[in-house]
């Protein structure tokens, strides 16, 4: 079943009161133009007691993205639908051939992703296994590819698509937790620095509706600034 196109008219963005896997979420709708609000959960009762049963999604969870009638969970398939809601297919690859070229960067962006919640999150010694992640291992092996792949080219399947803002967003929280492991990487530091000087993203990182804050502070293994 094909979407039809909604009027611009304001969505929801459901999730916890930080940027975490809901950065991406937002700066997509802002590049976009659907105009959307902030639902941030700072009690955890407010979602699990009562909204979590009460808002009528199918497989409840954080983020989510409410639509007029439709409710959506899982946030990769929050940033399939955003550019097909906003008219803007090209995002996600406007031929079979392109489709795929997305696909499969993006899911090396869900690789990094994976790599450095391990990190945050996990570490035991998180200074001693940040230095081990960025010399050797999956890390490494995916930013190096990543890094080889932007090898004259603006954006990773050679157009802008879901992939690149994903991509931004792990670099920009790399540059976060330590910017000096990106020195090695002057295509992804290029890139992050062109990400940027989009127009649509620049007013968005300057709007209310941009959160800065990666992480609950205390939660995690690495500890972000407020």
């Amino acid at each position: 079943k094909i979407i039809k196109m909604a009027a611009p008219s304001e969505v929801t963005v459901g999730y916890w009161g930080i940027r975490g896997r809901g950065g991406v979420i937002r700066s997509l709708l802002a590049y976009c133009g659907v105009p959307f609000q902030n639902k941030n959960y700072t009690d955890p009762e407010e979602w699990f007691g009562k909204d979590k049963q009460s808002l009528g999604f199918e497989y409840p969870n954080l983020p989510y993205l409410i639509d007029g009638d439709k409710k959506l969970t899982e946030s990769n398939a929050i940033l399939h639908y955003i550019p097909i809601r906003a008219g803007k297919r090209e995002l996600l690859g406007d031929t079979d051939d392109k489709f795929v070229q997305v696909q499969v960067a993006f899911g090396v962006g869900l690789d990094v992703l994976t790599e450095l919640s391990k990190l945050i999150w996990s570490a035991k010694d998180f200074e001693a296994e940040k230095e081990e992640a960025f010399t050797k291992g999956k890390l490494k092996a995916k930013l190096d590819a990543l890094n080889a792949n932007l090898e004259g080219k603006e954006w990773l399947t050679g157009f802008l698509s879901i992939a690149d803002f994903q991509l931004f967003e792990l670099l920009d929280l790399i540059h976060e937790v330590d910017g000096a492991k990106l020195e090695s990487y002057p295509n992804l530091v290029s890139f992050r620095k062109r990400f940027l000087e989009i127009p649509q993203i620049k007013a968005h990182r300057e709007s209310p509706n941009f959160i800065k804050l990666w992480y609950p502070p205390g939660m995690t293994k690495w500890q972000p600034s407020a």
